[in-house]
């Protein structure tokens, strides 16, 4: 698996998961695993060490940004997009836990996911 293009996805909706890991299949990421909550998210990344995670910023066991700042402090420190379908998160909290960016979910399909998830010297 290429990791840099390796995403996890980490969403408590199963749905939302599978139309995003369809989404990211069609843009030519590959899906490196899939998580419904907070623990399962910081389990997978430390296993699975994805170049990417999609991460909704609310969780049923923690917030999203709480696990973004989590991700950042790892060795092998994935880029993290975040998003919601309800929720708004400013530039300076995206900032702050090491995110590149808030997207909500509604705007996943036009948004430019392979310049946001490929780091630079990765991108094609």
């Amino acid at each position: 698996m290429d990791v840099a293009r390796s995403v996890l996805i980490v969403d408590d909706e199963a749905r939302f998961r599978t139309q995003a890991g369809r989404l990211l299949a069609l843009r030519g990421f590959q899906i490196a695993g899939e998580a419904g909550d907070a623990a399962g998210a910081l389990r997978l990344a430390r296993e699975l060490k994805p170049g990417a995670v999609l991460l909704d910023v609310n969780l049923p066991d923690r917030s999203g940004i709480e696990v973004a700042r989590a991700l950042a402090r790892m060795p092998s420190s994935p880029r993290v997009l975040l998003t919601s379908a309800d929720a708004e998160v400013g530039s300076e909290e995206v900032d702050e836990c090491g995110a590149v960016a808030f997207v909500p979910k509604d705007e996943l399909p036009s948004r430019d996911l392979v310049g946001l998830l490929t780091p630079l010297e990765a991108a094609p």
